[in-house]
């Protein structure tokens, strides 16, 4: 999948929102993104790429570019059973590439990690 040049710019935009929530967490300050609830959908980056998932059936919203090591999080709407999560391509940040599809029942929820190699890639549940 090749990023728009609309969602290159909302990416790199992105990562520096994220490194301002490590610097925060880092201080000891909670950022809005460590905590997960139910009626979230929450991933993070375990493995050695930076992921970003979006949510297909609530107009394809995204979040924000999660560094390695951190993570991040979308509010859920009544009717979303699934999210899809995407990696990008450390030697060419324009790139992404598919991880894998989360299903889930908006009521409860999901939490999970993009983990692996962009060369061996997977998701886990963290149920």
């Amino acid at each position: 999948m090749k990023l728009t040049s609309q969602a290159a710019r909302r990416a790199f935009l992105a990562l520096g929102a994220v490194s301002c929530l490590t610097g925060a967490v880092l201080a000891g300050t909670a950022g809005p993104a460590s905590a997960a609830t139910a009626r979230t959908f929450k991933v993070c980056a375990y493995g050695n790429y930076t992921a970003y998932a979006t949510l297909p059936q609530q107009g394809d919203i995204s979040t924000t570019l999660i560094a390695p090591g951190t993570c991040g999080q979308l509010p859920l709407s009544s009717g979303s059973t699934y999210g899809k999560v995407w990696g990008v391509y450390n030697s060419n940040p324009g790139k992404s590439f598919y991880v894998g599809t989360a299903h889930f029942t908006a009521s409860k929820g999901w939490s999970g990690a993009a983990k692996g190699t962009t060369t061996d890639r997977y998701l886990v549940d963290f149920g």
